[in-house]
């Protein structure tokens, strides 16, 4: 397609001249200007930021090529089950230290069950609990196929969201920043609330939140960078309270031609639910 390699190749000079501060102030210009602003915009199409996760998903629809749905995403995920990354191990030692609480997991966007595979091998007795996943019909599908070829019957799947009402662990592991529904939001819908709330590699800013584009190469997905204040609050006011937070260094964010909305790290946060809301001044 013609469209998108120009895009491709239009994003590729945007990365180069930012590398240099004129180069910034010069994009800057063409960003900001009425008539060179909507030349730039129309010209990197989908790599800016946007101010809303729904403006992102139209603006990125014509080349997503089935963005999560894409065949590849499953077989990306399932590649890291041989190697922890450096984000595993503060999940896997919080995951470790509850485990005699925990008879089930709700995996939320947990694609075809990756995370339960390299888990299991570490942590003696999680084959003891259920671990429920709740994908997209697609991942869904694959998952249970190759829970049932692999003989794992604990693994299961699921389509409803209120099945993690079951669940004494919910785990949100690198697809929050995906959710149509932020996740405030979804479990406040949730009657029983989890105990325990894992969120790992996680795109979290410091300033305002805004929606972005992540090119695969072979695909593309919108996705939100929330702001981890906000986040935190909003999870408070739920009646969660922050237990622990990391880093993930392995996964890095940036919006080419947009510096200020580099996110250096993903980030990790382990969170115990506290039974009632909490009232957050300020």
């Amino acid at each position: 397609m013609r469209r998108l390699k120009q895009i491709t190749w239009t994003t590729r000079w945007v990365r180069r001249v930012s590398r240099f501060k004129t180069g910034q102030r010069l994009l800057r210009s063409f960003q900001t200007l009425p008539v060179t602003g909507a030349i730039y915009r129309a010209a990197v199409a989908y790599n800016r930021p946007f101010a809303s996760l729904e403006e992102a998903h139209r603006a990125v629809l014509p080349y997503a090529n089935m963005g999560h749905e894409h065949p590849l995403t499953a077989a990306e995920h399932l590649k890291f089950k041989k190697h922890n990354r450096t984000s595993d191990y503060a999940a896997l030692f919080h995951i470790t230290n509850i485990l005699p609480e925990i008879h089930e997991v709700f995996d939320l966007g947990g694609c075809v069950g990756n995370l339960f595979y390299a888990y299991s091998e570490d942590i003696d007795g999680l084959s003891q609990v259920t671990w429920r996943v709740l994908d997209l019909p697609a991942n869904v599908e694959q998952g249970e196929a190759l829970a049932k070829e692999r003989g794992v019957s604990q693994l299961k799947f699921t389509r409803d969201w209120s099945d993690a009402e079951r669940a004494d662990l919910l785990i949100v592991s690198g697809s929050l920043h995906y959710l149509e529904t932020p996740l405030p939001e979804m479990l406040g819908e949730l009657r029983k609330k989890p105990a325990y709330l894992l969120i790992n590699r996680t795109p979290l800013t410091e300033g305002v939140p805004v929606a972005a584009i992540q090119d695969k190469a072979d695909y593309r997905v919108a996705c939100m960078l929330y702001n981890r204040g906000e986040l935190i609050r909003d999870l408070k006011q739920l009646g969660y309270v922050v237990v622990d937070e990391w880093r993930a260094p392995e996964l890095s964010m940036e919006i080419p031609g947009y510096p200020e909305h580099r996110i250096g790290a993903y980030s990790g946060i382990f969170l115990r639910y506290e039974g009632k809301g909490i009232e957050v001044v300020g």
